[in-house]
């Protein structure tokens, strides 16, 4: 299994020569040539940040779960839970990628909130954030708190995303749902199950990947908070998929 001490940071190199931040802790660094990244940005921005190997490239499940620890203070069960699973989804038991989380359909999947669809039968799906699509996330954000995205916010969006792009199966969905409630819990700080997330963060968080301007974790993000969040809304998108018509097709 391969260790943080063993990835490459050599291979993380800019066209001036070597990387301005090596040996700077935590210092934010955008990829670079030859570098790898996912669909991912909340992993994308622990490798901009050097929680992960820079490179993106042969990463242990350890390391994982040392990242998540480290960049955004998940406890110990769930950094675990996901790392493993990640691992076992993607059949990799040793190391992974980066790159590898974009094969389609196994962890990746459609109705992404800032990802196009994977329509063209590629094995790997886009892993560069669509603009628009990041746009039309935040504007849905700001209408219970003012520049603020809540889960009840959240339930909306995945509502009509998948109204546009189709149901997932459980599995995708419960992915889904679990990406943006990880990132209001943890970007939103320790009241986030009420007050959600501020848009500016999350959006600097997701087109640059990179962690937010002063940000820093304040609570340790755990399972049971995690999921309390999840199944909120789960139960919100049951909710309001009875109570509005389907969306036209391409609208967002």
């Amino acid at each position: 299994m391969s260790s943080f001490a063993e990835s490459s940071a050599d291979s993380h190199e800019h066209p001036q020569g070597a990387c301005p931040v090596t040996g700077k802790t935590y210092d934010f660094c955008p990829r670079q040539a030859g570098d790898v990244r996912s669909p991912c940005p909340a992993l994308n921005a622990l490798a901009n940040h050097g929680y992960l190997p820079r490179d993106g490239k042969n990463i242990g499940v350890w390391d994982l779960v040392r990242g998540l620890k480290n960049g955004y203070q998940l406890s110990t069960v769930l950094a675990c839970l996901l790392s493993f699973g990640a691992m076992l989804l993607l059949g990799q038991y040793r190391c992974l990628s980066l790159s590898d989380l974009a094969r389609h359909n196994m962890i990746e999947h459609n109705a992404s909130l800032v990802h196009r669809d994977d329509n063209n039968g590629a094995e790997y799906a886009p892993t560069k954030v669509d603009r628009k699509l990041l746009a039309a996330l935040c504007a849905e954000g700001g209408k219970l708190l003012p520049n603020r995205i809540t889960l009840e916010d959240a339930a909306h969006i995945r509502v009509k995303r998948e109204a546009q792009c189709g149901k997932l199966d459980g599995v995708h969905a419960e992915i889904a749902r679990g990406e943006i409630v990880i990132a209001i819990g943890v970007l939103g700080g320790k009241d986030a199950l009420k007050n959600g997330v501020n848009i500016s963060a999350l959006h600097e968080w997701m087109q640059h990947e990179r962690l937010p301007t002063g940000w820093r974790p304040d609570h340790t993000q755990g399972l049971y908070q995690t999921y309390k969040m999840a199944k909120y809304v789960r139960e919100r998108m049951r909710e309001i998929g009875a109570q509005q018509p389907p969306n036209k097709p391409g609208e967002y």
